[in-house]
């Protein structure tokens, strides 16, 4: 089976280089890091945009960089505190195509927004779960995982369906919590480690069908953040979609707070989808 990984490339500029990664998949690409300018950087971009129908750019810029990075088009989506080793880190964004900038559900997703905000002073109670196991999850997980996200997911933006992608996540700073239930895992979370910038991103949160509405990701997160505590990390955050009301309502729930949103981020259950950012800073 083939692995769908996004391309780390190094590519250089006149009077620099940079750390890119393309996503084909997202029609998206991230600069990683970079030295040099910033508008021969985005020049370079550009063709390679052009090649390959990318339809956004994207980069987490510290503050000293925005102007630089407006002045090439890009527009400041979210701002995450702590994100990049202590100091914040603002989600910036250049629209290359005209389309991928226009969000269609706005109304919609506002209601989720202020839905999922007035749960922000409740708590979930966990002595309600006695019929499911939880535990971190193994290589040997990697398959009923796939399964799992591949159940609920028409598409994704990382190949989740993929055993072998899993397993090499889970040797890439990417730890897993599940919940079993008569051998068969039926909820997951994962936390997707930054060791250099001490950032964590709470994702791949997923809950089989006939097994929602019982707070189980809630609980894969709550069990995700005691083990983080003690890593020394700086920041937690997530992406959610912006029009999922229960993904939105766990993370507000759990004291993260509401960020900004990444318009048509994603390719996620069929199409291109916006994204909310939920922070909690340890």
């Amino acid at each position: 089976m083939l692995l769908e990984i996004p391309k780390v490339e190094n590519i250089q500029f006149p009077g620099g280089t940079a750390k890119i990664k393309f996503d084909e998949f997202n029609k998206k690409i991230k600069i990683v890091s970079f030295k040099g300018t910033v508008k021969n950087l985005v020049d370079r971009l550009m063709t390679q945009s052009s090649k390959n129908k990318v339809g956004k750019i994207f980069y987490v810029s510290p503050k000293e960089k925005i102007e630089e990075f407006k002045a090439e088009g890009f527009i400041m989506e979210a701002k995450v505190y702590n994100f990049l080793n202590g100091k914040p880190g603002y989600f910036l964004s250049k629209f290359i195509a005209a389309e991928r900038k226009m969000s269609m559900v706005i109304p919609e997703e506002e209601e989720v927004l202020i839905k999922s905000r007035e749960y922000a002073d409740e708590n979930y109670k966990y002595d309600t779960y006695n019929k499911y196991f939880i535990r971190n999850a193994c290589k040997e997980d990697a398959k009923q995982l796939a399964e799992l996200y591949d159940s609920v997911f028409e598409t994704y933006p990382s190949p989740m369906n993929n055993p072998d992608y899993i397993k090499f996540v889970m040797d890439h700073d990417v730890f897993f919590k599940i919940a079993v239930y008569e051998n068969k895992i039926v909820s997951a979370a994962s936390a997707d480690m930054d060791p250099t910038n001490l950032n964590v991103e709470m994702t791949d949160c997923a809950t089989n069908r006939a097994h929602r509405g019982k707070g189980l990701v809630g609980r894969l997160i709550f069990e995700l953040e005691k083990e983080l505590q003690n890593k020394q990390y700086k920041v937690l955050y997530s992406m959610a979609r912006s029009i999922s009301t229960g993904m939105n309502i766990v993370f507000s729930k759990h004291d993260y707070e509401y960020s900004g949103r990444l318009v048509n981020h994603c390719h996620i259950c069929g199409r291109f989808e916006d994204m909310n950012i939920w922070v909690k800073v340890l």
